[in-house]
């Protein structure tokens, strides 16, 4: 048995056959079409896709599709192509990854899947040229490998038959990965399928959950696909609103795109936790409209019927947006971000207050300010909605501080008699607690949430919340963690803002050592030197 290694996107075990999907573009093949009826029968290629996943209900591929017409009648774009030869497919194709590369190099996560869509739309438009021909798959349980898929690859294949995904350029929320989470199938990106050649046609298992994949796998690894099954049974079986009474728990959803908010399925979660507004800047090449922020916040609202905490717009750190010219800083994550370019930005910030107000989510909304560490920030965008509601003859919703630095976890007391909830963002405290930069791997080790010393600073909170009847929840990714859920729920969190796909793993987590957490005492977790102790204890 050989294991490789790539990055994991969506979760689960699967063993099938390998199979193959090659799509490259050969470059030396004539084309059949020139660059205008290719284009044209691109798009129809793509309207007729469309039509067919609209008519299966997949709504939010087919919002992919809608806006990867858009690229590819960009009228920049068609400009550029119009300018070449028109039977040149490999000038044309320069068009499509000079404007990828273009996107690439603003270093950004976003962007830089941007960039893959855009070379999938012009790999797709050569392909049409050409008069190449889609690729099928038998009738047999398969794992596709591939170097990329387009839409068009996956529209071809009978998706009931895939029982995995193995894609070498892909990003997180590129076009495949979106599909494989939708439909449950394991998923792993960022490996050079050139090394797997051999494999083809061969048994093999993937494990979407670790980005691990196994040829010629042992009877070991092949048992645990099959207890992965059973173990996802059970974790389904124990998902009931019954058991979340029993802990006295309340899941809420984080909601970071609109594609979360389409696929979002879970009949016992009825809130949001974190509503990540953000998004609504990032996927616009200029500033949303208000009637865009009032569009998709009346979306927010039919979609969840109880509380709706919504984050202020979050930019600067990692989070980047052309269009609004931030400058440039030596160290962004400690520089113009949340609340502080909110407040910086007033005619933004006034706008995504009003928009809020405006639409359906008021009677239910709760509005969340990031990066605050003084409470006078706090205050002076709690004037802004305050002269907002009035202006607007409306009432002033329940306003509250995402718990992220250091400075508000350890004076959270001072903000009592100004705040209505605190929500612990663990992604960001931890990295300022530990001095960390999340985003380097080299660090990952210190991206610990089970230190000590966050907890204390988590413990804190939980604390003042409990005494003087301040809501408390944890929206970072702590609470979709197994471990960390454990001991939140052993510190007395009743509240986790989680990714929807991990509340029946958490629940079923908590139900299975309830005993042995609530016997945990808080002094005895606090006493603990190092995160590894602190896990010996929920063991």
């Amino acid at each position: 048995m050989k294991t490789y290694k790539g990055k994991n996107a969506s979760p689960g075990w699967s063993f099938s056959k390998a199979q193959f999907l090659r799509n490259e573009i050969n470059f030396d093949l004539p084309v059949k079409f020139d660059f205008q009826m290719g284009l044209e029968t691109q798009n129809t290629k793509y309207d007729l896709l469309l039509h067919k996943l609209q008519s299966d209900n997949r709504d939010t591929e087919a919002e992919i599709i809608d806006a990867y017409k858009l690229i590819l009648n960009d009228p920049e774009i068609l400009n550029k192509c119009h300018k070449q030869n028109p039977r040149d497919s490999r000038n044309i194709y320069s068009v499509f990854s000079d404007a990828a590369r273009q996107l690439e190099a603003l270093d950004d996560d976003y962007f830089k899947q941007r960039s893959e869509d855009i070379l999938s739309i012009g790999k797709e438009l050569i392909l049409t040229m050409q008069g190449a021909q889609p690729n099928y798959i038998d009738d047999e349980d398969v794992i596709i490998i591939a170097k990329d898929l387009t839409p068009n690859d996956t529209s071809v294949l009978n998706l009931k038959k895939v029982k995995g995904f193995i894609v070498e350029n892909a990003g997180p929320t590129s076009h495949t990965v979106i599909v494989a989470k939708n439909l449950g199938i394991p998923c792993v990106i960022g490996i050079e399928i050139e090394t797997l050649e051999y494999i083809e046609n061969a048994s093999i298992v993937i494990n979407g959950s670790s980005g691990e994949i196994y040829t010629d796998p042992t009877e070991e690894i092949i048992e645990k696909v099959q207890e992965f099954q059973n173990y996802k049974l059970d974790v389904f079986n124990n998902y009931t609103e019954e058991n979340m009474s029993k802990l006295g728990i309340e899941f809420r959803a984080n909601i970071g795109n609109e594609e979360e908010l389409e696929l979002f399925n879970d009949k016992l979660i009825n809130s949001i936790g974190l509503f990540r507004s953000e998004f609504v800047y990032i996927d616009s090449d200029s500033p949303p409209t208000l009637d865009k922020q009032i569009s998709i916040n009346n979306k927010l609202s039919r979609k969840f019927s109880n509380t709706v905490v919504f984050r202020t717009l979050d930019i600067g750190g990692d989070k980047k947006v052309p269009y609004l010219n931030l400058p440039e800083e030596e160290n962004p994550f400690l520089g113009i971000r949340g609340i502080r370019l909110s407040l910086l930005n007033n005619e933004i910030f006034r706008e995504q207050i009003i928009s809020i107000l405006s639409s359906e989510l008021l009677p239910k909304v709760k509005i969340m300010f990031p990066m605050v560490s003084l409470l006078d920030d706090f205050n002076k965008a709690k004037t802004i909605v305050v002269e907002e509601a009035n202006k607007l003859g409306v009432e002033v919703p329940k306003l509250g501080v995402m718990i992220e630095t250091p400075s508000a976890a350890i004076s959270a007391k001072t903000y009592i008699n100004d705040v209505d909830f605190f929500s612990i963002g663990t992604n960001d405290l931890i990295q300022y607690t530990l001095a960390a930069d999340r985003g380097l791997a080299s660090l990952a080790s210190y991206h610990d949430c089970l230190h000590p010393s966050v907890l204390h600073l988590i413990n804190n909170v939980i604390e003042v919340g409990k005494e003087y009847g301040i809501e408390v929840s944890v929206c970072g990714d702590m609470a979709s963690d197994i471990e960390g859920a454990k001991i939140l729920y052993a510190l007395g969190l009743r509240i986790f803002s989680l990714a929807p796909s991990q509340a029946p793993l958490i629940l079923s987590s908590i139900l299975n050592s309830h005993e042995k957490i609530t016997n945990l005492e808080t002094k005895e977790i606090l006493s603990q030197k190092n995160s590894q102790n602190v896990r010996s204890l929920i063991r």
